[in-house]
């Protein structure tokens, strides 16, 4: 093995501002050592209690987008949370499944098979998911599964705005489109889907599920989050500006705004924030929100870096060190 491989294999310790060290490395893990991830730890003190769990946007690879899941893992482990991003079977750098299970299926075992990597190599027990746009029902449906995940931050999930929010976005959206940059894009996938039903524009057989009824939808997310906060996880819904366009009195939520599982959850509208955080001062303001909110829910330590002490219980040794990716994986 000459240096560079070894250096490739080994763990990655990057110098962040104001004095903030982190470790970060590659692993293969699950079935078949199918998956690939990226473990970002903080050096210099035990990590928190709770980790967080980063996965796939839709098709996209595992550092999403604008690289946000990268900066945000960065961002927590400044405040002393280990994090793990990782490819859901058959997306970026994780190998396709053998199964013939559909995606949501899939992800669940995966999003569990990463709690169990971070349960064997950290000996950290409580979790905390953040879906973003497709993820929500992938992150959902694993809370819901496993007790083990104590926190949900949700972006860009689910939404059920009524008629007046709907009107208002659709008259908002038809003033804004033709000047974006998008609308000609738009405009013809819409046809292809629509009016020329183009073979193109269906979606891939086992990738996305069947669609299902808004009423169906609603229903499932009610039982969902009423599940979850008998359970007390903490739940965090953030609304992006771009795709929600106006937000009043928690309008995202719709009639669910009276629920009572609506009174525990943190919810924002954030109108500076785009679907896809393209620009700087977006970034900022989700990292700021997500960070503050899994210090302050669910490690219960303010606004401030978050010690070896978490939500509940002290912390625990590591057991063992994750097998590192060959060469050829070293990835972001």
């Amino acid at each position: 093995m000459n240096d560079t491989t070894r250096a490739l294999q080994a763990t990655q310790v990057i110098q962040m501002p104001q004095a903030t060290r982190m470790a970060q490395q590659p692993v293969r893990f699950g079935a078949d050592d199918a998956l690939v991830g990226m473990i970002t730890t903080p050096v210099g003190q035990a990590p928190a209690t709770v980790a967080c769990l980063m996965f796939n946007m839709g098709a996209n690879h595992r550092v999403g987008p604008r690289r946000i899941n990268v900066k945000l893992a960065h961002a927590l482990a400044a405040r002393g949370v280990a994090s793990l991003r990782l490819d859901l079977g058959g997306i970026g750098d994780s190998d396709a499944p053998a199964t013939a299970a559909d995606l949501p299926a899939r992800a669940v075992l995966d999003l569990k098979a990463g709690m169990d990597l971070l349960e064997q190599t950290l000996g950290i027990r409580e979790f905390v998911i953040m879906g973003m746009c497709s993820g929500a029902e992938h992150a959902m449906s694993t809370a819901a599964a496993d007790a083990r995940v104590v926190g949900l931050s949700l972006f860009d999930g689910y939404a059920f705005p009524q008629r007046r929010t709907r009107w208002e976005r659709t008259l908002r959206r038809a003033l804004a489109a033709p000047a974006h940059p998008s609308f000609a894009g738009k405009t013809r996938r819409w046809l292809k889907r629509h009016v020329l039903r183009s073979e193109a524009a269906k979606p891939m057989p086992g990738f996305f599920t069947q669609e299902t009824s808004p009423e169906a939808t609603a229903a499932w997310f009610g039982r969902t989050m009423a599940l979850l906060a008998e359970r007390n996880v903490a739940m965090q819904l953030l609304y992006s500006g771009s795709l929600h366009v106006c937000d009043r009195d928690r309008d995202q939520l719709g009639a669910f705004r009276h629920e009572p599982f609506a009174e525990a959850l943190q919810y924002e509208f954030m109108r500076e924030v785009d679907h896809t955080v393209c620009t700087a001062e977006g970034q900022q303001l989700f990292l700021e929100a997500v960070g503050d909110w899994v210090a302050e829910r669910c490690l219960g330590t303010g606004a401030g870096s978050a010690t070896g002490a978490g939500r509940r219980g002290a912390g625990r040794p590591a057991a063992s060190t994750p097998r590192p990716m060959p060469t050829k994986w070293a990835a972001p």
